[in-house]
């Protein structure tokens, strides 16, 4: 498909670099004494998301790298990575005090939004078809992808429904001065159904599935990490260590990398060879 040139980069690389930018601009400055002007449980998770934040960055940077040498692979890692920086800074544009740094949150979001939709109109089927995997790792990822939907997706609407059924708010959310949670938000509006989704198409091989579960798998590992900082970071300031919620993001953690490891790694001869027979045509790199 065409590129949309912005000097030497096309323009979901233009507007990846600037999110990029903003976010570590935003997540350094989370650091500054008297920055956040939130509950001290806020604050305290906060840091950790910016330290989390800084990984996202450091992710997006190696994957622009790529994308800039025109690896498919690389905009995927590029667009996974920018959907986990998203993720975030919805809680920090609607959440988060009003602080001198708001406006970057804003940007983030923007750019970062951008970016993701401009760069998916550049896929097409047959730059895909040549990253096909074996039927084992297409199905043990379609299947993570599922699990993940069903156990997250339980797990937000219990909590939804008891706190509607007991007329009060959830712990966490009454803790943090919150009105509402943004992820249960995300989640069951976008990102569970969207797992959802990706998962079936990968158990019934469909090419559409493939750069879903790319990046959805590079989005779970740099999310992973992210909630883990939260986690360190708040067990630091003197909370408890949630060690179930270690678990759980360790282990997703450990399952998205190997997984991601086995599609973003560079195609054996033999599906080389496979791929070129199916589409007649030279793989790209």
């Amino acid at each position: 498909m065409k590129r949309t040139i912005v000097g030497p980069f096309s323009l979901p690389e233009v507007l990846a670099a600037g999110a990029a930018l903003a976010a570590a601009i935003a997540s350094i400055a989370g650091f500054v004494p008297g920055l956040y002007r939130d509950r001290a449980v806020v604050i305290e998770q906060t840091h950790g998301y910016d330290a989390g934040n800084l990984v996202v960055v450091a992710a997006l940077l190696v994957g622009l790298g790529w994308s800039i040498r025109s690896s498919v692979r690389g905009r995927l890692v590029v667009i996974g990575a920018l959907g986990c920086l998203v993720y975030s800074y919805v809680t920090y544009a609607f959440l988060i005090v009003l602080n001198p740094v708001t406006l970057l949150y804003i940007a983030v979001l923007g750019l970062a939004g951008w970016s993701v939709i401009t760069g998916l109109l550049r896929f097409d089927e047959g730059e895909i078809e040549p990253i096909e995997r074996g039927r084992f790792v297409s199905r043990a990822t379609g299947i993570f992808m599922i699990l993940l939907a069903v156990v997250f997706a339980s797990n937000w609407l219990r909590q939804i429904g008891a706190g509607v059924a007991g007329g009060h708010l959830p712990a966490d959310l009454a803790a943090n001065g919150w009105p509402m949670n943004p992820v249960w938000v995300l989640d069951l509006g976008f990102v569970l159904p969207l797992f959802a989704i990706g998962g079936v198409g990968m158990l019934r091989r469909r090419p559409y599935a493939i750069p879903v579960a790319m990046a959805v798998l590079v989005f779970m590992a740099l999310l992973s990490i992210t909630v883990l900082c939260m986690a360190v970071a708040m067990a630091v300031a003197g909370q408890t260590l949630d060690v179930a919620l270690l678990a759980i993001f360790g282990i997703v953690l450990v399952v998205s990398t190997v997984l991601a490891a086995a599609w973003f790694r560079p195609p054996r001869p033999a599906e080389r060879r496979q791929a070129i027979g199916r589409l007649g045509t030279s793989a790209p790199a």
